[in-house]
């Protein structure tokens, strides 16, 4: 495998530096689940659809709660409470470092979550001091991906070519505009765990969106990466 004209390596964090299996965003999902329940005093049932519908439509459940001029929401706030998690799960994958530690450039992560999760996430997979530069939600202003001002605000923060970068995601959808802008593409296929039956819902069922023509269609990135 050769990508010899790629310059910059750009990942994604939640389900794609760790497994879904992890647990990690799983309890996220939950927390915003809550989240909504206690502000709008509902059910959880009906806080969940509200979570996804906004998910779907505005990218992010906070971009959906900021445009809903009825939810008042302090976006921090709800940041703050959402990733307040469990990272005991979490334990450092030397291979994954390795590979990525040897790639010839700058890493970077770009997230819809924030650079405080971000943080607690690498630290706890022993992945510190391997990026140049963590791009969050608050440095996008709120606006998530797949918005494609997002990835404008994205290159002209870290200064890179999207030609000559390469982006690793597990949201299919979040691949889209980047393959828009030139970068090279590669789609973490997922099987997400639904221990909860949450996803029970035939509109929620393939909410992550996979079908999308990424360059590279793959389910282990460390063997991905050590391959090229």
């Amino acid at each position: 495998m050769s990508l010899s004209l790629i310059k910059s390596w750009v990942f994604d964090l939640d389900n794609t530096l760790y497994d879904p299996e992890e647990d990690i965003f799983s309890q996220i999902d939950k927390k915003m689940t809550s989240f909504i329940s206690k502000r709008f005093d509902i059910n959880t049932n009906d806080a969940f659809n509200i979570q996804k519908e906004y998910f779907l439509e505005y990218g992010t459940t906070l971009a959906g709660l900021m445009n809903d001029k009825n939810s008042n929401i302090d976006p921090d706030e709800f940041l703050e409470y959402v990733h307040n998690i469990d990272l005991k799960s979490l334990n450092p994958n030397l291979e994954l470092k390795k590979a990525i530690t040897n790639l010839i450039g700058p890493k970077f992560i770009f997230t819809n979550g924030t650079k405080y999760h971000a943080e607690n996430v690498i630290r706890k997979l022993d992945l510190e001091n391997v990026f140049e530069f963590i791009f969050d939600i608050k440095a996008a202003n709120y606006i998530p991906k797949p918005n494609i001002e997002t990835y404008d605000s994205f290159f002209e923060s870290t200064g890179i070519n999207p030609k000559t970068s390469i982006m690793f995601e597990d949201m299919g959808r979040n691949l889209i505009p980047a393959k828009d802008l030139g970068m090279t593409t590669v789609l973490i296929k997922r099987e997400i765990p639904n221990q909860d039956n949450i996803f029970q819902d035939k509109k929620y069922s393939d909410i992550w969106g996979q079908d999308v023509p990424a360059d590279y269609i793959i389910d282990d990135l460390a063997k991905f990466l050590n391959n090229i």
